[in-house]
């Protein structure tokens, strides 16, 4: 690759070595994320070069642009790895909220491979469009795993915590889930 044009460094272009250098960086923090699947290290340094094309409009100077683009790039390399593990999570999640007694579903062969994973992705965001106090439920029973008093307790903070409030909030958390099933069920069929 060749280096990257002087204006897009602001006052100090980086020479071929500066680039090569850049490169071996990335590759390697890319190598300990994990990543090199997603992406390589001339994806990242024409991020770095986008951010300083950025930066440059902004009339702001770089002062040592090997090491700005070495911070940039680590950045952006974090970023895509805390991505991925949020993805992954999501994942997990999504599985287990499939296989789960409350999912239900009547298909014996339905799993939680990327095709349905997906489905069910696409399902919650419709859902969050749709019905955001129903996705904000479902968010919080089956991502971050609270009770239903704890929910109560968030959702209705001003309010004493009876059972009444609690199986309230339990009714609405199954019309909820009943909503994101007509929807997955209707983009599955797809």
């Amino acid at each position: 690759m060749s280096p990257l044009p002087p204006k897009n460094w602001g006052l100090t272009p980086l020479d071929p070595l500066q680039v090569q250098y850049l490169k071996g960086y990335y590759d390697k923090l890319l190598w300990g994320c994990k990543l090199r699947h997603r992406c390589d290290s001339d994806d990242i340094l024409s991020q770095v070069s986008e951010k300083a094309a950025e930066v440059e409009r902004l009339e702001r100077p770089i002062k040592n642009p090997e090491a700005w683009a070495k911070k940039v790039g680590e950045r952006i390399i974090l970023q895509k790895k805390r991505r991925e593990l949020s993805e992954k999570k999501l994942i997990q999640n999504l599985g287990h909220m499939m296989q789960s007694q409350i999912f239900g579903s009547p298909r014996d062969d339905l799993d939680c491979d990327g095709t349905l994973g997906q489905i069910l992705a696409l399902a919650l965001k419709e859902l969050k469009q749709t019905k955001p106090d129903f996705h904000q439920l479902l968010v919080m029973r089956f991502f971050r795993e609270l009770s239903w008093e704890q929910i109560s307790s968030e959702l209705e903070p001003d309010t004493a915590i009876t059972k009444t409030t609690i199986n309230k909030v339990r009714r609405r958390g199954s019309r909820a889930l009943e909503k994101l099933r007509k929807i997955f069920f209707l983009n599955l069929k797809k």
